[in-house]
């Protein structure tokens, strides 16, 4: 039987990545109900960033199972 095995790098990012998600996720369902304010913005801003990250991540993923 052959048994994928995965580096604790590629677990790390794994994990990392999946609470990036949990993060924001309920951050764009709460922004989005908010009005137009300073807070506002810097959650959108914050939601941008958090997202950018993960896509990073997802492909610095990629390229370490490469």
């Amino acid at each position: 039987m052959n048994v994928a095995k995965y580096t604790r790098t590629a677990i790390a990012l794994h994990w990392l990545i999946a609470l990036l998600i949990l993060v924001v996720l309920p951050l764009g369902m709460v922004m989005t109900d908010l009005e137009l304010s300073p807070t506002k913005l810097k959650l959108y801003s914050w939601h941008k960033w958090l997202g950018v990250t993960v896509f990073a991540l997802a492909l610095l993923r990629i390229v370490w199972r490469l």
